[in-house]
């Protein structure tokens, strides 16, 4: 984390807003150790259509003496033509009931854990890909979110009734990710670089046979005949 650090409080030395704090990490070589790994899971590998998915959020092996973190924000991308949450949602915001805020951020009194927002990520392209918006802040400069293996929270979404698709993934787009270390480690901000996401979880969707009228007529008349 020192290495980590100091390359942090130069860049933030700068004075540059945090977009361009991005644009200059695009073009320094930042070669230090990922401050953790994010690894998105689903209950199960294959799913009928109709089915109700709940995703999962794990963060994990994190840097050695990590002293925490003030705020994380990450978004968790699905496809829009494969998943809907309509029933899980009002004004696109995830109500009670339909997420859970993992163990150690779920205390009202040290965490502002926010309802999940629903929206798109990737405003002017022709792509049906949509995002869950993942935010939770420490309550003061006492508290941090632990450096702990954890399941930072789960929430639904329900695989469509006319998918067509075979299989599908829901991931991190971790290009969006923005994270704060906690008061006593000065409080930067790490983006992307400084975090890993495992693999996309994958899954499966199993579709029932169907049978065409066409088939059904041809059958029908072969047995007329």
């Amino acid at each position: 984390m020192n290495k980590r650090n100091r390359f942090k409080r130069a860049i933030r030395g700068m004075k540059v807003l945090p977009l361009m704090m991005s644009m200059i990490r695009e073009a320094a070589v930042d070669t230090t150790a990922p401050a953790m790994f994010v690894e998105v899971t689903t209950d199960k590998e294959a799913y009928n259509p109709g089915d109700e998915v709940t995703v999962l959020v794990h963060l994990k092996d994190f840097a050695p003496n990590d002293l925490g973190y003030s705020y994380l924000n990450f978004i968790i991308q699905y496809d829009s033509q494969v998943f809907d949450n309509l029933e899980y949602t009002q004004h696109s915001v995830y109500t009670e009931g339909n997420y859970t805020a993992g163990n150690e951020v779920d205390n009202l009194f040290q965490f502002n854990f926010q309802s999940p927002v629903d929206g798109s990520i990737y405003l002017g392209k022709n792509t049906s890909m949509r995002g869950i918006d993942i935010q939770v802040e420490a309550g003061s400069g006492q508290q941090a979110i632990p450096a702990v293996d954890q399941t930072l929270v789960t929430f639904k979404l329900r695989v469509k009734e006319l998918t067509l698709a075979s299989s599908s993934t829901i991931s991190l787009a971790n290009e969006f990710t923005r994270i704060r270390t906690s008061e006593a480690a000065n409080s930067i901000y790490l983006y992307s670089p400084d975090v890993t996401a495992n693999a996309p979880a994958r899954i499966e969707i199993s579709q029932s046979p169907s049978v065409s009228v066409f088939s059904a007529l041809e059958s029908v008349n072969r047995l007329l005949t």
